[in-house]
């Protein structure tokens, strides 16, 4: 019988599957549902929110706490991985939700790999934009791997901080290599070699090359890529892939690669049409199994595209198993989008805030509609943004003008006939109100090279945009008063008629663009105060008034180009970060509008944002949900909720040029823009349904108050709209908000009351393929229960553990719980081995916050310090140590105690005091309080003086050491290679940045002995007598010969040696004398409007670096004391003039 038995045991393990379902199979979804190590990741259904304490709890458990992985993210780590044999997944998770985490996630698991095989890790990104968040991600997704004692960064500064992490991601891509699309493509293809050939006309006309088989010639790059065999390719934003060569970069790649796992993140799969699903997804498909475009769609190529018949199901079959979905935008958790505005006639969902041309913008449009008959034209955007009054071609009446070629054709008008203009400016749209010079004033360029004036003040603004007229009058309403004090992003496609002019009108109307320094603003009498609305004078008269004016500020980002990649700069991206999503900046405090163009499009945050106002028309509608995306995001908006404003909402706000008896271009444009639409979302439904996770993730995806709401919608149609219908909103795909997975095998599994999917027993789960690796994140969950406790108590047992971890988990997850997790998170709590202890990733802090691990003694886990000895007493464990190892230091309890103006006024006090104590050292007295107020050395004010000048191989730059525990020089003295006038790229290999690196810590010996073997005041002896000496003493001769060469030199060797900014305290910049000298005599002939006689006199006994000596030269200047130059005395004195006994005016220069 036994024998028997035995047999049948060994029947059923050979019959037992110990692999994954193939995606190629109809009931992959429900083999999926059933494992293990997916199922027990399963999103659990939400229970209802009654009260409003409930839904705070909620948000609170949501949007607080330190990271973990989510469900999503979870799921996907286990679905690519090394022990798995998918190759390929397409993350289409919804804006906010966590893509890059994901992907971290998975790339983590692989390291093992890619160290096996000397490779990387690879990510594509769009942009340096999306290139830095993956780096700040790697330390925020992977806990304390690469970021140590997380838990003590608050207790340093701000340059300690970025030191620590600058360290940590250093670590970080020693495993990932981030490259942007661009690199990727010239890696891997080569950019294409171009030809310019002369043509009639002496016209050059520029072609690629290409051989004699057709195909074109491509440069060839050193590190070229070949292949990525044996890793994981990350790529993000993966839409911006189709239909262009960086999509052809990467089929090269994958053609050639073996082992090679791909994952794609995309919020936003299709970014124009419905068919660009299919290049998409052939990215991840087999090599011998490619999606054939025709057979899911109609050949149109416009809004007019369809499914074939067939054709869904044919895309359902090839996309299943493949795609992984999540919805994001939790109930309570975002704001609540509110799409402010009427739907036109002729179109079906989109509300637009319709804007009514006046005449002289409208005679201006319908003319360039006659002859641009595109409706994406850019020309017909540009008109109905912004028409410029200038000269008719007869020069005898005011007509319009638009878009570049317009501006600069205003532009001219203003340089050859202006008066005219402007007079005929003045009587037609200001009745002749504007006298005398103030006529100049009704349009002018500024000195960004923009055409501004009294047109774009809020009363004449009308009569050439109606639409930044509207705009203007919606955001003066964000203020006390009104809809209350908020901050708002305004968004335009355009730059010059968009941002540019934009700008301009708030500049005109009382808005000031943003300073770093809040003195630098210059406020006037129209200036607008943020919280209010009221302008200074008006604020100056009113009673009501309890706070300090403060400027209504907004900031422009409109990017700059980098390889043909629109960017943010890093600082406006730090500004965003610390500034405007500050908490503090809720109200819009310090900067209260961001004006962005297509840069803002992805990969940046805003937080707290009450309004979104779109200023022109996409031809592509989810474009327009990734703007609108940058502002609704997950948790983002938890400063601003308030027992009063307990449901924050962002209102949006589409502009279109309106007319009344047909649609404008704009709105046709719209129009065609919802058909592409409802395709996409047509294509987005059939992805849901036959995604990998899509029971697992349902109650993340599907939530029933929006089942209820929309319970009897129908698909949005003219017909539903004329008869009053409830139509399908977008979020719901235009369809029943409530879908149902493909797999028809998952019916077996959904409880009949609530349509969702029941509970499994553990029983019924699929543990064939579950292990360690795919345990990983849940033993990393279990090992953060462990830390909390340990806040508690230094001592717990193994059942008290065990118990304590098991409290977190909901009755569910419970009965799926295995103690195994508990003692393999033990296993790595407790080090043992030197090797151990060198990779010990999991520090634990007990509840004074002291850093320590576990050790094991008998039955008892206890916690241990990092600076005590292992047999210390419990009794020592459990006191709180009074000698801290960091002490708060004086300045940080000064800035937390003290406001600023306190600390001012004491410090001018202690000054003060220091030189009436020690006067008889007033030398360094006053140089230390010199140092002392530059708090910022300034480089940009003598930038072009150092630009033009050529410069030697090696510059030396005098920067601010911002060290404050440095006891040394208030300076750092650094060192970077000679730049090129005319940098083609900002950024890349082998280009120095402007203030280049620490000498003393970034070079080696030998290089810096080099340096000074080329300096031509460098002797063999002075060689002999440093070779030996430390990298600080060889650094502090380089700088004193550099500065000797930059004082003195003159002629053909009189270029840069050393930068010295304009504020320093010591040196005078420039510091070359003969420029001195030169700008001195600019200086006096320009006071006294002449060519004034000066002498110059070279002399001996001169200074250098503080000390004097025969053999260093100065000059002498000296002046007449004519009764012109008697009569600018005082001016001639700050210039450093005296005046001796002989009646002449002497300066030194030395």
């Amino acid at each position: 019988m036994s024998k028997d038995i035995s047999k049948k045991e060994l029947e059923k393990l050979i019959n037992k599957e110990y692999s994954y379902p193939n995606p190629e199979h109809d009931d992959f979804q429900s083999k999926i549902f059933k494992k293990r190590e997916f199922y027990y990741h399963k999103i659990p259904p939400r229970q209802r929110l009654k009260t409003y304490e409930d839904i705070k709890e909620y948000r609170d458990l949501i949007c607080s706490g330190d990271f973990q992985l989510r469900e999503q993210q979870t799921i996907l780590a286990n679905f690519i991985a090394p022990n798995t044999p998918y190759k390929g997944v397409l993350v289409f998770h919804g804006t906010g939700t966590g893509k890059t985490c994901s992907a971290i996630a998975i790339g983590e698991q692989f390291k093992d790999m890619v160290k096996k095989y000397n490779t990387k890790i690879h990510i594509l990104s769009f942009g340096p934009n999306n290139k830095e968040t993956f780096k700040n991600e790697l330390l925020v997704c992977t806990g304390e791997t690469y970021l140590k004692n997380k838990e003590n960064l608050s207790l340093l500064n701000e340059a300690e901080i970025t030191r620590e992490k600058k360290i940590a991601v250093h670590q970080a891509l020693q495993y990932y290599k981030i490259m942007s699309y661009k690199t990727f493509y010239k890696k891997v293809l080569g950019e294409k070699i171009v030809e310019k050939k002369l043509v009639g006309d002496n016209k050059i006309k520029s072609s690629y090359r290409k051989t004699e088989e057709g195909a074109y010639e491509r440069e060839i790059v050193v590190d070229r890529i070949h292949n990525l065999n044996n890793t994981v390719l990350i790529v993000d934003e993966a839409h911006n892939l189709t239909g262009n060569e960086y999509g052809e970069a990467l089929k090269k790649i994958i053609k050639e690669s073996e082992n090679l796992r791909i994952v794609l993140l995309t919020a936003t799969p299709m970014k124009n049409l419905g068919d660009d699903i299919v290049e998409l997804l052939n990215f991840i498909r087999p090599k011998d199994s490619k999606i054939q475009r025709d057979k899911i769609f109609t050949s149109d190529k416009n809004h007019n595209m369809k499914f074939k018949e067939g054709g869904i199901e044919y895309l359902k079959k090839m996309a299943n198993g493949y795609v992984s979905f999540f919805r994001g935008s939790i109930p309570y958790t975002f704001a609540k989008r509110v799409d402010k505005g009427v739907i036109p006639k002729d179109m079906l969902f989109t509300p637009v805030i319709l804007c009514y041309m006046k005449e002289f913008q409208l005679d201006t449009y319908e003319d360039t509609i006659t002859k641009y008959d595109d409706t994406l034209d850019r020309k017909s955007s540009a008109v109905a943004n912004f028409v410029f009054p200038g000269l008719s071609s007869d020069k005898k009446s005011i007509v319009g003008y638009y878009s570049a070629d317009g501006i600069n054709l205003v532009k001219s008008q203003l340089k050859t006939n202006k008066a005219l203009l402007l007079n005929k400016i003045n009587k037609k749209f200001f009745n002749s109100s504007i006298k005398g010079t103030d006529e100049n004033n009704i349009l002018y360029e500024s000195e960004d090279k923009i055409l501004t004036g009294y047109i774009l003040k809020k009363p004449y603004l009308k009569f050439f945009s109606i639409k930044f007229y509207k705009c203007l009058k919606r955001l003066e309403k964000l203020v006390l008063g009104k809809k209350g004090p908020g901050i708002a992003f305004i968004y335009s496609n355009l730059v010059k008629v968009g941002i540019d002019m934009f700008q301009e009108i708030l500049i005109q109307n009382g808005y000031l663009e943003y300073e770093e320094d809040k003195n630098n603003y210059d406020i006037k009498e129209n200036t607008i105060d943020y919280r209010t609305g009221m302008t200074l004078a008006d604020y100056k008269k009113s009673k009501e008034r309890k706070e300090l004016f403060m400027p209504a500020v907004f900031m422009t980002v409109t990017g700059k180009t980098d390889d043909n990649v629109e960017i943010i700069p890093e600082v406006k991206q730090k500004i965003i970060r610390e500034v405007f999503n500050n908490v503090e900046n809720k109200d819009g405090r310090y900067i209260k509008f961001i004006l962005g163009s297509k840069v803002m499009n992805e990969s940046v945050t805003l937080e707290n944002i009450r309004e979104v106002h779109i200023l022109d028309v996409h031809y592509n509608l989810g474009k327009v949900d990734q703007v609108i995306g940058r502002a609704i995001r997950q948790c983002k908006h938890q400063n601003i909720i308030t027992d009063e404003y307990r449901f924050p909402k962002v209102n949006i706000y589409r502009y279109v040029v309106a007319l009344k008896n047909k649609l404008s271009t704009e709105e046709e444009l719209y129009l065609k823009a919802e058909k592409k639409y409802i395709l996409i979302k047509q294509v987005e439904r059939a992805l849901k349904q036959v995604a990998l996770d899509c029971p697992l993730l349902q109650s993340g995806n599907v939530f029933q108050e929006e089942v209820e709401k929309y319970k009897s919608c129908v698909e949005p149609t003219l017909e539903n709209k004329k008869k009053g219908k409830l139509l399908c909103p977008a979020i719901c795909d235009f369809m029943d908000c409530e879908y149902k997975c493909e797999d028809k095998n998952l019916k077996q599994f959904i409880e009949k009351y609530n349509k969702l999917y029941k509970k499994l027993e553990k029983k019924d789960l699929d543990y064939n393929t579950f292990n360690d690796d795919l345990a990983s994140h849940e033993i990393e969950t279990v090992k953060e229960y462990i830390k909390d406790m340990y806040r508690f108590k230094h001592v717990y047992t193994l059942p008290q553990i065990l118990e304590g971890v098991k409290s977190n988990y909901s009755d569910e997850k419970k009965e799926l719980f295995d103690d195994y997790f508990v003692y393999k998170a033990l296993d790595e709590l407790v080090p043992k081995t030197e090797n151990e202890f060198n990779n010990f990733k999991d520090t634990i802090y007990d509840k004074f916050s002291i850093p320590g691990y576990l050790i094991h003694r008998d039955k008892y886990y206890i916690f241990q310090p990092f600076d005590q000895n292992e047999d210390v007493p419990m009794y020592y464990r459990e006191i709180f140590n009074k000698n801290l190892m960091n002490d708060l230091t004086m300045i940080n309890y000064m800035k937390s105690t003290f406001s600023q103006e306190d600390i001012k006024k004491g410090k001018k006090k202690t000054e003060q005091q220091l030189l009436e104590e020690d006067e008889n050292d007033t030398k360094t007295t006053s140089k230390k309080k010199l140092n002392d107020k530059v708090e910022k050395y300034d480089f940009e004010t003598n930038k072009e003086y150092y630009h033009n000048r050529d410069e030697n191989e090696i510059v030396g730059i005098i920067d601010k050491n911002y060290n404050r525990h440095s006891e040394n020089d208030s300076d750092l003295f650094k060192i970077r290679g000679k730049r090129s006038k005319i940098l083609i790229k900002k950024r890349g290999t082998g280009i120095p940045t402007l203030k280049g690196a620490v000498c003393s810590t970034s070079k080696d010996k030998d290089y810096l002995i080099n340096l000074l073997k080329k300096m031509p005041n460098v002797t063999k002896e002075e060689i002999k007598l440093i070779k030996d000496e430390t990298r600080i003493n060889i650094c502090e001769m380089l700088k004193i010969k550099l500065l000797f060469l930059e004082k003195y030199s003159i002629g053909k060797e009189k270029i840069t040696y050393v930068i010295i900014p304009s504020n320093h305290p010591k040196f005078d910049s420039p510091y070359n004398l003969e420029d001195r000298i030169e700008i001195l005599s600019n200086n006096i002939n320009k006071l006294l409007k002449k060519n004034a006689k000066i002498d110059i006199k070279k002399e001996g006994n001169g200074i250098f670096l503080d000390k004097r000596d025969k053999k260093y030269i100065k000059y002498n200047i000296s002046l007449k004391n004519s009764k012109d130059v008697a009569s600018n005395k005082k001016k001639l004195e700050e210039l450093g003039g005296k005046l001796n006994k002989g009646g002449k005016w002497d300066f030194t220069i030395e």
